[in-house]
């Protein structure tokens, strides 16, 4: 985290994941409300429904929708759910 205002703010995240550099969406205090949502009632999907909210390439989301992102490869969709799962926790160390 470059600080807790960025995280505030809601300033884009850029990682390396799988070799390329992608940038996410920090989570609003709306997606975790979602979020939440969906890991009770799917969680199976929670990492796909990540991916498909976070991740945007040039402002604007890589996925069109949850079932396009479900269609994407499995380990890619995981890693980089793993990675926007992260911000939800962001400057609680």
């Amino acid at each position: 985290m470059r600080s807790i205002r960025d995280a505030l703010s809601l300033a884009d995240h850029r990682t390396e994941l799988c070799g390329a550099v992608v940038t996410l969406r920090r989570p609003s205090a709306l997606d975790l409300v979602e979020a939440i949502e969906v890991s009770q009632k799917d969680p199976g999907k929670l990492f796909a429904w990540l991916a498909w909210r976070h991740l945007i390439e040039d402002g604007k989301p890589v996925f069109a929708s949850l079932d396009e992102a479900l269609a994407a490869d499995g380990l890619t969709v995981r890693k980089i759910g793993e990675a926007a799962e992260a911000l939800y926790s962001e400057g609680r160390d």
